[in-house]
């Protein structure tokens, strides 16, 4: 083999090391990027994901487009939008403006009712009358699921999932929302009734699904303006005490952080829709990373941090 030929090789297999050092570093981002979604953050905890994301219970259908989405879910923001929505959704088949007038004027249901017309998610049928695309539609619930869910990957650039399936853990049932915020699992149950539609049974299953996932943050949000302090609060507090016992109220007290927003050692949340969603989100999520920054917490905090989404005994 000539000398020429010989640095041919050598020039060709440098080229070579090139591309495969290129493959590997495009694998070491791949995989990285992998354990930053709710998914590898599961995968951390040991726990597999089998099925998410489910289309065929929105109230849009899922030919709709990125952008026609995206329109829809700045409208979600709006408390009076979803309200009407689930008027909707109970006439689905056939109804009017004036069914839909149970919370907002004629003229702003009409608003809404001609821009979902304007993106295809209801048509008309026959004078006066609409029906949805899709049909048929039994809740809200899915629908609201997928809007937090792109609450945290819109507003706070977190990868999520919503209606999440997971294999072998205790609770069973679906997580409704799961996303990597901050390279921190957070797990959100989502209420759409109004509070008087929430029973106890529903609260002790957030709490086992808590145990179950493991989150850095938990959120119990419920779509409603009406008070917390009336009966969703007085439930999480009965089920501390149910798992807890009497030192629930030492070591996890139930705790106003603003208004209508509350907090158990800064790590569980309450959360309802007075005022803005987004809003409210946000300041749990921001209240939490101060709560890491605190330089001397409480013994009673850091107990209660370190223990509560453990499983607890003397249940």
């Amino acid at each position: 083999m000539t000398s020429k030929e010989i640095l041919k090789k050598i020039h060709s297999l440098r080229e070579k090391v090139e591309e495969l050092h290129q493959e590997v570093q495009s694998l070491k981002i791949y995989s990285f990027h992998r354990s930053l979604h709710p998914e590898g953050l599961l995968k951390m905890r040991g726990i597999e994901v089998y099925r998410k994301d489910p289309t065929d219970r929105l109230f849009f259908p899922s030919t709709l487009s990125p952008s026609y989405q995206s329109q829809f879910f700045e409208m979600m923001k709006r408390y009076s939008f979803r309200l009407v929505i689930r008027d909707i959704i109970k006439y689905h088949e056939r109804f009017s403006i004036e069914d839909l007038t149970h919370y907002c004027s004629s003229r702003v249901v009409k608003q809404y009712c001609d821009f979902l017309l304007g993106i295809g998610i209801i048509e008309k049928e026959g004078r006066g009358k609409y029906r949805t695309v899709v049909s048929p539609l039994y809740s809200f619930g899915p629908t609201l699921e997928w809007f937090i869910a792109e609450m945290f990957k819109r507003e706070f650039f977190s990868p999520s999932i919503y209606n999440v399936s997971i294999k072998k853990t205790h609770s069973g049932g679906d997580y409704d929302v799961i996303a990597s915020w901050n390279q921190r699992l957070v797990y959100v149950e989502v209420k759409s009734s109004p509070p008087k539609g929430i029973e106890i049974g529903e609260v002790r299953t957030f709490f086992s699904r808590m145990e179950d996932l493991l989150p850095d943050v938990a959120i119990l949000f419920n779509d409603t303006q009406l008070r917390m302090k009336d009966k969703l609060v007085v439930m999480v507090e009965e089920e501390l005490l149910r798992r807890y016992g009497k030192d629930s109220e030492t070591l996890y007290p139930v705790e106003r952080l603003i208004e209508e927003l509350f907090h158990v050692c800064h790590r569980l949340y309450i959360v309802n829709s007075k005022k803005d969603v987004v809003e409210n989100f946000r300041l749990c999520l921001r209240d939490y990373l101060r709560s890491l920054c605190l330089p001397f917490p409480s013994q009673a905090l850091r107990k209660g941090i370190d223990t509560l989404f453990k499983r607890g005994e003397g249940r």
